[in-house]
Formats: structure tokens, sequence, C-alpha cells
């Protein structure tokens, strides 16, 4: 079958943690019990979803949708409900991954002024203090940047702190991230403390962060953010599209010499149709893309302290060099992508580890993160690896699960490539190609985030296959999502990068 819509992107949201902005006022609690609904089996009879206004029930019918979508399982014990735009979200999560991931989905749902988490994770003592410790111990050993020795970690009842001084924000939030990996942790205390930059005046503190807003490819309008710097401390005010995206722009002002981040006065639109809130920037020059790119990596901890060597030429980036990890190569690859007027990546960067592992080795360490992982400990995968090369097979839920495989493989030491042949568990319910076609249009309806997009999709015996141009790189990784999460087999991503006329960088 074959449709043509206007698409607008979802959005790939890392883990946000306890991120500013989120609102912890207390709103109707009252959820509004609506059944997942059915698709028809017609799809010449059904209709898109068309909505006038985007009003609270509705997004609470987005919301739950959007859960089921990606884990009918994983989510089905958290309420949703939403009194003017502020989604509150109750109930239990069996791991405090999954709590986040439910916040974080919500996030990205059109009209979603805020998000309210109050989702307990249990059931508590289920796994040993001890061996939390353990493997918290063992993560932050073979982590390439956040080293053990700066850490004091201690567990009780599930709940881990974390003590010590950190160089940067940016390495504080990868100590936390790798804290919610592990499987058991129902929560992670944060007494981490920063190193502050001195020196750093006001004004050149403010003019970095805009240029990093003007770079960025979720940052919509930078001109509409005004910021503000006082004594290390930023201010920021004006209007977004979404609550990630407002969350983004902090993240993004975190720059050496920050004390701290307000983003109070930061007002996330209701409705997404306004002009005034669409992407008009052109594209930089090469030599634009380039110093940003420079940017990006070093304020990523986990790749400033490698020699990555990059070189653009009409927008396609080249990045060579040598990292120690797989999961360092991937992760240069996605902060380039998420830089503005990049068409593409040829990511050259080679694998090189000092390690004498034998493959047998790492396999084993891939199986027992696998074990020990929040996420996938439940779902019956392989490993086979050869010459550094881990082959994933096996069966989970969705293509979010499909992914951690890869991302929890590729930290290994050891493992230079990965071929990733992990496939989808059957479906209780078989849908139609006509059904995948309408899922998929109507997630693209309730997606604030990006312009809006031509896509052309045709489905066909269970495979999505897409057509057409989109604005930037991520948005090409974003659309095949969105199909897989629809209930496609297989995507086959035909989509282009729009060309524009590049302008003098200001």
């Amino acid at each position: 079958m074959h449709f043509r819509f206007q698409f607008l992107a979802f959005v790939t949201v890392v883990c946000l943690g306890s991120s500013p902005g989120f609102t912890s006022e207390r709103v109707d609690d009252t959820s509004i019990d609506i059944p997942d609904a059915e698709i028809d089996s017609r799809p010449t009879v059904r209709e898109p979803e068309r909505p006038g206004t985007v009003d609270d029930a509705r997004i609470t019918v987005a919301i739950k949708k959007k859960f089921s979508r990606v884990s009918r399982r994983l989510f089905s014990a958290i309420e949703v409900s939403v009194h003017e735009g502020v989604a509150t979200l109750k109930g239990t999560a069996e791991s405090l991954w999954a709590q986040e991931r439910a916040g974080e989905l919500a996030q990205v749902i059109r009209g979603v002024r805020g998000v309210i988490d109050r989702i307990s994770v249990g059931p508590v003592g289920k796994t040993k203090d001890s061996t939390i410790q353990e493997q918290l111990e063992h993560q932050f050993r073979e982590d390439p940047v956040v080293e053990l020795k700066n850490l004091d970690i201690s567990v009780k009842r599930g709940v881990v702190t974390l003590k010590g001084q950190l160089q940067s924000w940016q390495e504080k939030q990868s100590a936390l991230s790798v804290a919610k990996m592990v499987r058991g942790v129902q929560a992670v205390r944060d007494a981490l403390t920063v190193h502050l930059v001195e020196g750093r005046t006001d004004s050149v503190i403010r003019k970095e962060i805009v240029r990093r807003y003007q770079f960025d490819v979720w940052v919509e309008r930078p001109e509409l953010v005004k910021v503000s710097v006082q004594d290390g401390v930023v201010t920021l005010s004006g209007r977004v599209r979404s609550v990630y995206e407002k969350h983004r722009i902090a993240e993004l002002s975190r720059v050496s010499g920050v004390r701290d981040v307000q983003i109070n006065g930061v007002e996330v639109m209701r409705g997404t149709d306004d002009p005034m809130i669409r992407s008009h920037r052109p594209t930089p020059t090469d030599e634009g893309i380039t110093d940003a790119i420079h940017r990006v990596l070093a304020y990523d901890p986990r790749l400033a302290l490698f020699d990555i060597r990059v070189s653009v030429k009409h927008g396609i980036v080249t990045l060579t060099g040598t990292v120690p990890f797989l999961s360092i190569k991937r992760e240069a690859e996605e902060d380039v992508q998420h830089t503005v007027g990049v068409r593409a990546v040829k990511n050259q960067l080679t694998v090189q580890t000092s390690s004498s592992m034998t493959d047998q080795v790492i396999r084993t360490r891939i199986q027992n993160a696998f074990k020990h992982d929040p996420v996938l400990a439940r779902f019956p995968l392989s490993v086979a690896v050869r010459k550094g090369t881990a082959l994933l097979t096996g069966t989970v839920d969705s293509i979010y699960e499909r992914h951690r495989a890869e991302n929890v493989s590729s930290r290994i030491r050891g493992v230079h490539a990965l071929q990733n042949k992990i496939e989808f568990a059957t479906r209780e319910e078989e849908k139609t190609d006509g059904d995948i076609q309408l899922d998929i249009e109507n997630q693209v309806w309730w997606n604030p985030y990006l312009s809006e997009q031509d896509i052309v999709a045709t489905v066909k015996d269970g495979t999505a296959i897409l057509n057409g141009s989109v604005e930037h790189a991520p948005q090409r990784v974003i659309a095949e999502q969105q199909a897989f999460e629809a209930g496609a087999s297989a995507v086959e991503n035909r989509l282009q990068i729009k060309k524009r006329a590049s302008t003098p960088d200001s």
C-alpha cells in the first residue's frame, strides 16, 4: 500500500535522569481510562487521526498508544493522566530504565508541555546490594571516561549513591547513566561534584552557548531562545516545540564555567502549527560545519580524549583516527549527525585496543553484560565472536531492545565490529500492511519535534519502504525507527537529505 504525508520525525532521547525542567507541582491525578484502540484490518475504511485541537484526552490516548507500540508488557502497569498539557505518569516499572523510558516517550508527544514522573521501581530487594555493587564497580572499571578511583559507590536496598569530584557536567551525566545500566538498581542518588572552570567571562560563556544552539539539529529556532548569563548562572527564556527541546537547550548550555542553568522561563508551545516555530536555518559552509563538529566532540567526555580527525566536503563528513572502543566510534558518528549541515557521515575510525582477550573471553563478557542488563536480561540472546566481530542473534520485543543489545555489546573491550541478527518476537496480533501504514501516519501526526518532512512510504508484505527527503541526517534513522515501531518486519530506507544553499557563517 502507498501513501504520502508530511513527516514529523520521532526524537530518539538519551537518558535524561533527573533533568532540570520537569515540573514538580501536583496536578489533576484523575486518569482518563481509555482502552488500547484496536486497529481495523480494513484500511480502506479507516482514516488517520486528524483532530482539530490537541486536547488533554487526545494526548492521553496518544501517550498510551506510544507505550503500547514500544512495549505493551514493559509499560502495562503505568497509568497516564494529562491536565493542561502536563502528563502525570503513575504506577510501577520493573526497572529504573523502564521508568525513565516512559518519561522520555511522553516528552515527544505533540501537545505535552511537561511530564510529572510518579512511577515507582519495584520490587525492592530482588537483586542483592552486594551483587549490584560488584556490577557497578565492573562497569566503571571498563568505562573509557569515568574512572572508578574517582568515585565512592554505596548501595542500600537497591539505591545507589555516587560521590566524588569529576571534571565536567558531561562526565557527571555519563557516570549517572552508567550506574542506571545495572540490573536491580532502584534509584541513583547524585552526590557528585564538578570541577568549576574559573576565569571565563559571562559574555564568552553566552557566545559559546548561542553558537551551540545554532549548530544543533534539535534546536528548531535558536533565535527564539533568549540566553542571559550572570556570574556563571545561565537563565533561559523563550519558546520551544517540545519538552525534549527544552531539556536539550539546557544540556547544550552546560559549557565550561557554567555554575547552573535556569529554564523556568522557557515555554513549551501547546500546539505545533505556528509557522514562527518552524526551522528556516540555511546550511552552513563546510568550514562552519567542521568547526562545529570539533566543538561538539570536545564537549563529549567519551570523545574528547581521542584524536578524531574531521574533514567535510559538501556536507559529507569523514572521520578518521583510532579509538579503543566500538562504542566510542558509534558515539562519534551520532554526535556528528546531530550537527546542522551534515548530510552523511563516513565513519572510518579504527577500533584498536591493547587488550589481548580471546574471542571466547569477549563472548563471555558480552553474555554477562546481557545477563546483568535491566532491559536485556529476560530475552534469549546468543553471541558468537570471531576475530573481534560479535554476531548477535535471538529475539526481542522491539527495535529499542535490539539497539540496546548493540550499545551494550559495543562497550565491551575487544569488540571491533558488530553484526546484529536479532529478530522481533511474533506479535500477539498480526498487523496487515494497511494497519502498519495507518499506525505510522498516526504516530507521525502526534510527533511535535521537527519541521514537516516530505515522505513517501510503501508497505508491502510487512516491509516499509521509505522514499523522499528530510532536513537532517538523524531523521533518516528516526523515520526507520518509526516504521519498525508501527509493526514493520523490515525497512528499506531510501530517504535523501535535502540540499540547501550554503551561506557564510556569522
